[in-house]
């Protein structure tokens, strides 16, 4: 453990940025549509009001559920014979990581004035490497006929179950870039291990099915296997996650539920592309629900999941390069004040502090968990 700890503090000094379209991770640059999008949807915000949050609020950012229903499942305990240990095993095929952010930098009159982030970090030969894309600032309108044509621009799907509001379409566009950035990063790398944040789980209208099948293809092409870690998940067992059936195992190990968990489910609209486990990466590490890609054979996915812990850093059960993807593509307060600054200049926006209803109702009372809700 010393000394992973160690490998850890001195590979994360090494660290380079490549922002060129042409970099050594074979990252593509942004879609001109989503530059089109942005420079299109910020051109009536020019000299409007942006009423901006008093405090930066880390909330604000995304909250990463594995994409499943809520549904209470019906899953056996696990006995001695249904855990599959995990055993690290040195590799020298590169692992991939890949997360996306989106923010809300303000209100305005009639929307919102939002910013998206990507960032992908690769692992290769003891060295960690990445790519930002962003951040890009653009605005969402409550109108929903605007909104829907901006996003049939972009190619999006645009069947909403009901009023789209600013939260689904910021979530449509964030899901849009981060399968632009996984299919790019899998047509691209070839004998990798490629990180996702979240799940497998497609066929809903923010994660078409399409999407999903593409970017897996095209790794299955080059050889890569997809894995998706989610650090949320909505599958329970009556009131537990289902990542407690592992809880109380201290040592690496993964738990095929998938089975159990893909019977409980209609084969339609939703999918699970992945073959789902449960397990924990590291010895007394936190439990993770872990989708595969399920044309993966059995074997094979789980002698992969030895070569990534025993190649990349895992500490807490978490892989150190998903880790940094979502530090890098991650937001931080002085952030949105250098977003909001450059849109009072660029657009001549005037930055006005919203006004904090509940403190100015209840005074000290008026709690900063109240002004979430």
């Amino acid at each position: 453990m010393t000394h992973r700890t160690h490998q850890s503090s001195t590979t994360q000094q090494r660290i380079s940025n490549f922002l060129y379209p042409a970099n050594p991770l074979g990252a593509g640059a942004i879609p001109e549509r989503f530059i089109e999008f942005c420079q299109h949807s910020t051109e009536n915000v020019r000299g409007n009001r942006l009423y901006t949050e008093l405090a930066f609020q880390a909330g604000m950012n995304n909250t990463g559920f594995d994409g499943a229903d809520g549904d209470l499942l019906e899953v056996k305990a696990p006995d001695d014979e249904d855990i599959i240990p995990i055993q690290p095993v040195a590799s020298e095929r590169p692992v991939v990581a890949i997360d996306t952010s989106t923010i809300k930098l303000g209100e305005l009159a009639a929307g919102s004035l939002c910013a998206l982030r990507g960032a992908v970090v690769l692992l290769d030969k003891n060295r960690y490497r990445y790519v930002r894309y962003g951040p890009l600032v653009f605005s969402l309108g409550h109108n929903s006929y605007a909104a829907l044509q901006d996003f049939a621009d972009l190619g999006l799907i645009t069947q909403f179950t009901g009023e789209p509001n600013v939260d689904g379409l910021l979530k449509r566009i964030r899901n849009a870039l981060e399968r632009w950035i996984q299919f790019n990063v899998s047509s691209s790398t070839t004998d990798a291990f490629i990180l996702i944040d979240g799940s497998l789980t497609a066929g809903t209208p923010d994660n078409p099915t399409r999407d999903v099948e593409r970017m897996l293809e095209a790794a299955r092409r080059n050889r890569s296997i997809v894995i998706a870690i989610s650090k949320k998940t909505k599958l329970h067992i009556q009131d537990r996650s289902i990542t407690d059936l592992v809880e109380q195992r201290t040592q690496p190990c993964l738990i095929d539920v998938d089975q159990e968990i893909t019977d409980q489910f209609p084969a339609y609209p939703v999918r699970f592309l992945g073959r789902v486990f449960v397990g924990k990466l590291a010895r007394s590490a936190f439990a993770f629900r872990v989708d595969v890609d399920r044309e993966i054979p059995l074997q094979q996915t789980v002698k992969g999941i030895c070569e990534l812990t025993g190649t990349d850093i895992v500490d807490q059960g978490y892989p150190e390069t998903l880790r940094l993807a979502h530090i890098l593509s991650t937001f931080t307060a002085s952030d949105v004040i250098g977003m909001q600054a450059f849109a009072a200049a660029r657009f001549g926006v005037q930055l006005i502090p919203k006004l904090a209803l509940r403190r100015s109702l209840f005074g000290p009372f008026g709690t900063a968990w109240e002004a979430w809700h």
